[in-house]
């Protein structure tokens, strides 16, 4: 078994650098096996990617029983395995407290991400105040090593206005806080594991794009002014909008796209194991209601056909992001944590092993898989039309 502190030592390329450049690409892992981290390495090298190969927020950590130095470490075993010789980040995303801070400063992350939603719902003194105290603690934690930080203000209910966000950001530069990038709460809705819509009507989801550009664009002008890059949270299956990132943005942001590997992981298994996703579909269908507490959704679970009945091909279909069943997505997608932590009485897994085995039979497809599905998210920005 590799160690990862010794591959830190002995191979300075499998240790977590700090990306100032962009574009940056947030892929992140979350099943607890290295595979399909390693997968996501060989690719970043083959395009060249500026990737946070180590991406996770604290409330995925908690989810999944995980540590935030399991998540580095599993990103330093790919990049060792890989021989990913450029620079890549880890990403503490959504920190609240300064534990969880303090954690993921010991793992070794070089990003931080502070999460400041309850706080806005205070008012700008008390987001101003938690900003500052996690700059702070992060750069007294990290001496004098560098370090990137970025502000969350993507989970609001209401959209910023630009006076407000100027408000902010003229404060924190009296303040002398150095922030790096801002995530925002743009018109629209970036639900997980479907595309943008900007509303619903009668039942249907509006794709219209033009608000959101409009938006996008005032933020560019404060972006190039205040010297920041803008991260688009819940950023993989967004389809509709890569375009129009790349045409206004160019190379100034980071998207995050975490999420989206597990569904492709689970798309395998529909393939190979039909049985096995039916198990994990009706345990999701069961944990759902709670385990969407914590995300904005607008899923229907009636509009989900009958898994029982569908064969391999049809359940792969299903699966398909952009053209599948978006409600069946979302309902695998928010409950990763309790399909990968399921134990039975004997204190066994339920479904964890099973996938892993089921993605290690197929290890072909599972690399053609996720390149096909990371080449969707990245080729407006790399030229691979």
């Amino acid at each position: 078994m590799l160690d990862p502190q010794e591959l830190r030592e002995k191979f300075p390329y499998t240790r977590p650098s700090v990306l100032t450049k962009g574009p940056i690409f947030g892929l992140g892992y979350r099943s607890p096996w290295i595979s399909g981290n390693i997968i996501q390495a060989k690719i970043s090298k083959k395009y060249n990617l500026n990737v946070m190969l180590a991406q996770q927020s604290a409330r995925e950590i908690e989810r999944t029983n995980r540590s935030f130095k399991e998540v580095v470490d599993s990103a330093t075993i790919s990049a060792y395995e890989a021989n990913l010789n450029i620079p890549w980040g880890a990403d503490g995303d959504h920190l609240k407290t300064e534990q969880e801070l303090k954690d993921a400063v010991s793992a070794g992350f070089t990003h931080f991400t502070y999460d400041v939603t309850l706080e806005l719902k205070k008012g700008y003194k008390e987001t101003l105040d938690k900003i500052t105290e996690m700059w702070k603690t992060t750069k007294q934690l990290k001496e004098n090593n560098e370090f990137t930080t970025e502000i969350s203000l993507d989970e609001t209910e209401k959209i910023l206005k630009i006076e407000d966000i100027v408000f902010l950001l003229e404060e924190l530069k009296k303040r002398n806080i150095k922030i790096d990038e801002i995530a925002l709460r743009f018109p629209g809705y970036f639900e997980k594991a479907i595309d943008y819509y900007l509303k619903i009507e009668k039942g249907r989801k509006i794709r219209d794009t033009r608000e959101f550009e409009l938006y996008l664009k005032e933020i560019s002008k404060l972006s190039k002014k205040y010297y920041f890059r803008v991260s688009i949270h819940s950023g993989s299956d967004k389809f509709s909008i890569y375009p129009i990132l790349a045409k206004i943005l160019k190379d100034n942001f980071h998207l995050k796209t975490a999420g989206t590997f597990y569904l492709e992981e689970l798309k395998i298994v529909a393939k190979h194991n039909p049985d096995l996703f039916k198990e994990i579909f009706e345990f999701s269908l069961k944990q759902f209601q709670k385990d969407r507490a914590t995300y904005e959704l607008s899923t229907n679970i009636d509009n989900i056909p009958n898994i029982v009945e569908l064969n391999s091909e049809e359940l792969v279909s299903a699966m398909q992001s952009g053209s599948g069943n978006d409600d069946l997505r979302q309902v695998l997608h928010v409950t990763y944590g309790s399909v990968l932590t399921a134990k039975d009485i004997d204190g066994k897994y339920l479904f964890r092993d099973r996938i892993y085995h089921t993605l290690i039979n197929n290890e072909t497809e599972y690399y053609s898989e996720f390149e096909k599905h990371l080449r969707r998210h990245i080729k407006y920005f790399i030229n691979l039309h």
